[in-house]
C-alpha cells in the first residue's frame, strides 16, 4: 500500500463513497497494511471526512488506471516486488 501510496498524486484521485455505492467492506482496523500505511490513510480520510475504505479503494482504482497505462510503472512495480520478496513468475 506504500508503494500505490507513493505513485499516486492525490489531488487526481476521485473518492468512491464505498458505504452508498452498495460496497460491503471490512471494517478499517482489519486493513492489513502496516503501521504507517494505516497512518496515512486514517490522516487522508478524516481530512476528506469519507472512511479509510473509501480512501484505499479510491486509490487502488487510481493506481490501477495508472498501472494499465504505464509500462514503466509496470517494470517498477516489478522490480520493487522482485526486490521485496526476492522472486517473481512471468
Amino acid at each position: 500500500m506504500l508503494y500505490v501510496l507513493d505513485h499516486v498524486d492525490r489531488e487526481k484521485v476521485e473518492i468512491t463513497q464505498t458505504r452508498k455505492a452498495g460496497m460491503e467492506l471490512s471494517n478499517p482496523q482489519l486493513l492489513h497494511v502496516g503501521a504507517q500505511a494505516r497512518q496515512t490513510l486514517k490522516e487522508w480520510a478524516e481530512a476528506e471526512g469519507v472512511s479509510v475504505n473509501a480512501i484505499v479503494v479510491s486509490v487502488l482504482e487510481e493506481f490501477f488506471k495508472r498501472l494499465k497505462r504505464s509500462k514503466a510503472l509496470r517494470e517498477e512495480l516489478r522490480r520493487e516486488i522482485r526486490g521485496n520478496r526476492g522472486f517473481m513468475t512471468s
